[in-house]
């Protein structure tokens, strides 16, 4: 399959478009004059689709909501919307949230959902007959997880890294060296899910005709659009921004920062792109070492960043030296990103944080 042309090519859609990240593609996508279906779990989630609507009234794209939940995928959920789409963004992956209506997640059903859920997604793309691209959201735990090759201190990952690849199933994917299993790691399970999601996605693609591209993202900031979007890093940062020093429990932590706008542009350049192929793969993280602090300098730019706060409540982790390695050049030099710089970043993270009146003025 080629490339997306633009617009006129058709309507395109989103699954997970309430998130943080699928938000702010559908906004991407509406700037750039595309007709977009906005799959979401609840329509009638008014803290979601405020802002959804807010951008759908700006254009100059328009915006339709589907309701979706990812647990019907399998059942043909996601038929109507996908049906005449000349390019579907599958960002949807909020499995185990709702313990309330799904049960208490495990990692064999995280596991599950990940991959059987893509899995029917990519039926519903083939169903439309029309769709010539999908742009599936990975993670970067599908390249620097758990159970890759041995790799020295100082390596900088790429989208050829993959975590486990050499693992067969997931019982073997998680055994330490005595043969115990520790596949109960939730987190485990969630990277080898998007490993082989990523893997049935490019056979799917192959056999079916439809170029799937993935977008690995790492820790996710850049403005909230909504409260609900108070989640995983971005909380964190105004956690710390609130002067509490919930961040001590994770002070060796080893920061690879990319901004949800970067996500949201790369995934439209990404449809567009003449380049890109099915099982192409983008590492969605910094662009340098600016955007690989360690806990200490992470801290300390925040710090300069927003002087009427005690961030962390003075703490500091003692300097490791340490970094994640990982960049988004292939992103840069194939697809034209121009990301976003740190501090442009988390200035805009912990404003949205402050004006959305999740983390006070000044603490």
């Amino acid at each position: 399959m080629s490339a997306i042309s633009g617009p006129s090519d058709g309507p395109v859609a989103v699954t997970g478009a309430a998130g943080f990240v699928g938000a702010h593609l559908v906004k991407n996508l509406v700037e750039h004059g595309y007709d977009v279906r906005a799959c979401v779990r609840d329509t009638g989630r008014e803290d979601k689709m405020s802002y959804l609507r807010d951008i759908a009234a700006k254009g100059p794209g328009k915006v339709t909501f589907f309701s979706c939940d990812l647990y019907d995928a399998a059942k043909g959920a996601y038929d109507e919307p996908f049906a005449g789409c000349s390019a579907v963004f599958h960002v949807a992956a909020d499995i185990g949230s709702d313990a309330d209506t799904y049960g208490r997640i495990t990692p064999l059903k995280q596991y599950e959902g990940i991959v059987d859920m893509t899995a029917a997604i990519m039926e519903s793309c083939r169903k439309a007959g029309t769709v010539k691209r999908v742009i599936y959201t990975s993670s970067v735990a599908a390249i620097l997880g758990p159970g890759g090759p041995d790799r020295s201190d100082d390596h900088i990952f790429t989208e050829d890294d993959w975590c486990g690849g050499t693992y067969e199933t997931l019982e073997e994917r998680h055994t330490q060296e005595d043969g115990e299993m520790v596949w109960t790691n939730e987190k485990r399970a969630y990277g080898k899910g998007k490993l082989d999601a990523e893997r049935l996605c490019n056979d799917f693609g192959e056999e079916h005709g439809i170029d799937v591209i993935s977008i690995c993202p790492f820790h996710i900031m850049g403005p909230l659009m909504g409260v609900p979007h108070d989640t995983t890093w971005q909380h964190r940062l105004g956690v710390a921004l609130a002067g509490e020093r919930e961040m001590e429990a994770h002070g060796t932590m080893k920061w690879n920062i990319i901004d949800v706008r970067d996500i949201a542009e790369a995934q439209r350049l990404a449809a567009e792109s003449e380049v890109a192929t099915n099982a192409s793969r983008y590492c969605l993280v910094a662009k340098d070492e600016s955007g690989e602090p360690t806990g200490e300098e992470f801290l300390d730019l925040l710090q300069a960043l927003f002087p009427n706060h005690n961030v962390c409540g003075g703490y500091r982790p003692e300097p490791t030296g340490e970094r994640f390695r990982c960049r988004c050049t292939k992103a840069i030099n194939e697809l034209g990103l121009e990301p976003y710089s740190i501090e442009d970043t988390l200035r805009d993270t912990g404003n949205s944080l402050i004006e959305l009146g999740c983390v006070p003025a000044s603490a």
